[in-house]
């Protein structure tokens, strides 16, 4: 079984960030999808992978950014203009969610409440192993994680609220399945990278700083097999990635801006 796609390849570096998943009571943690093993001298230990959220949601914002700083207006990500007591939610150069007919360049990518998204942004797990040199058999990217017991407010040096929050720092990798876009629309999305300045929480104390190193545009190809050894079956895949050049990035304003504004 043969299957195709196209993907963007992102390599970043945040110092620190919260890509904050579930808060109970004082507790704001990421997600925990569970343990895995890996072997280092011989010898096998286990430890905990978390899940990044957040990253659709961060490229998405970059590219509303990106749209308003080229006069196209785009989908906000609400679909209400106000609230009750009259507080406007809308900023002069959007519109409400999935409004827009023709589909604006935005909801065409990334979708509405109604409409699926035509991409995906996935990345392996993240986990802290305190080893240099490992071997494992899942796919994970090695940072440092670490949680923190914070004191927002203290009288007299005791502490009146506290509070536990958990952070991930290195370097990690994502991807965006391109497949289902445009050449125009895959060059926006690159462009709307440049945007990218935070991921999670608290960017007030400093946190979520995302620094991005790299791209690669890539064709894929996967071939999936199912062989014998030893008397068991079992599933192979063989990826082939093509990288792809891309000239003239900003040659997408050409068309889309034209038709968006």
């Amino acid at each position: 079984m043969k299957t195709t796609k196209k993907q963007i390849v992102v390599r970043a570096y945040t110092p620190i960030a919260k890509p904050l998943n579930a808060s109970i009571q004082k507790n704001s943690t990421m997600l925990l999808l569970g343990e895995i093993p890996y072997t280092n001298g011989g010898k096998t230990f286990n430890t905990k992978v978390y899940y990044i959220k957040g990253l659709r949601g961060m490229l998405r914002h970059a590219a509303m950014k990106l749209a308003y700083d080229c006069g196209i207006e785009v989908c906000h990500t609400s679909e209400k203009t106000e609230l009750k007591d009259g507080t406007k939610l809308m900023p002069v150069g959007f519109h409400t969610l999935g409004s827009c007919d023709p589909p604006c360049i935005l909801q065409r990518i990334f979708g509405s409440f109604r409409k699926e998204s035509r991409i995906s942004v996935s990345a392996d797990p993240i986990t802290s192993i305190s080893h240099k040199d490992y071997t494992t058999d899942v796919a994970v990217q090695k940072v440092h994680i670490a949680s923190e017991n914070r004191i927002a407010m203290s009288f007299e040096r005791i502490p009146i609220q506290d509070f536990r929050e958990s952070y991930f720092s290195g370097y990690f990798t994502f991807s965006i399945d391109v497949t289902q876009l445009t050449k125009e629309e895959i060059k926006f999305l690159i462009e709307s990278l440049l945007y990218i300045e935070t991921l999670g929480g608290g960017k007030n104390a400093g946190y979520g700083q995302v620094k991005l190193l790299d791209f690669d545009l890539q064709n894929i190809e996967v071939e999936k097999k199912i062989e014998r050894e030893d008397g068991v079956y079992k599933f192979s895949e063989d990826i082939k990635a093509e990288p792809v050049v891309l000239d003239g990035i900003e040659d997408w304003r050409e068309t889309i801006v034209s038709v968006d504004t």
